[in-house]
């Protein structure tokens, strides 16, 4: 089965390896994205931009924005968050998914959900493009690109939910065994 190969791909050893290299990464990029966010004098709501489904809104977001190059930035920087949290949940799901008897539900579940980690960064990647498309002129996009961008990021945080409450009861279940 493919997701076996996936956890033969990535040994015990090498998601350690992953582990690190995400927490690192988050630990350098988050700062720094976070940063150029807050250079940008951004005032609005990111959940409720990311969830609107609506260009005048995005429109008006944007008009409220103090320096949208700053904001662009923290947008791109935003790519190498993906990278850091796609990465920690394959880690975290593999490490987790281990910890289960080889047939069990959780194991093979925790593959699954390691993918889904790898499918929420990319789903977030294809929202930023978006993004990045809109604020090329950010008065006049066209509408369908906020719906898209909206669409992208519903799918990416439903997935994102799903790892973090399948990691939540993997850890409750441990925690009961013992």
């Amino acid at each position: 089965m493919f997701l076996e190969k996936f956890d033969e791909f990535l040994t015990p050893k090498r998601t350690k390896y992953l582990l690190l290299f995400s927490i690192i990464l988050f630990l350098v990029i988050y700062p720094l994205m976070g940063y150029a966010f807050l250079l940008s004098e951004n005032p609005g709501d990111v959940m409720s931009s990311q969830l609107s489904f609506s260009a005048e809104y995005m429109r008006a977001y944007y008009k409220g924005i103090g320096n949208l190059e700053y904001y662009r930035l923290g947008e791109t920087l935003d790519y190498g968050f993906m990278i850091s949290y796609g990465s920690l949940i394959v880690a975290l799901a593999l490490i987790l998914a281990r910890k289960f008897e080889e047939s069990s539900k959780m194991r093979q579940s925790g593959y699954f959900i390691a993918i889904l980690g790898i499918a929420a960064a990319g789903l977030d990647a294809v929202e930023n493009m978006f993004i990045l498309l809109m604020l090329t002129d950010p008065s006049g996009f066209l509408a369908m690109w906020a719906l898209a961008n909206s669409t992208f990021a519903l799918i990416k945080w439903i997935l994102l939910f799903i790892a973090i409450g399948w990691a939540l009861v993997a850890v409750i279940l441990k925690i009961l065994k013992k």
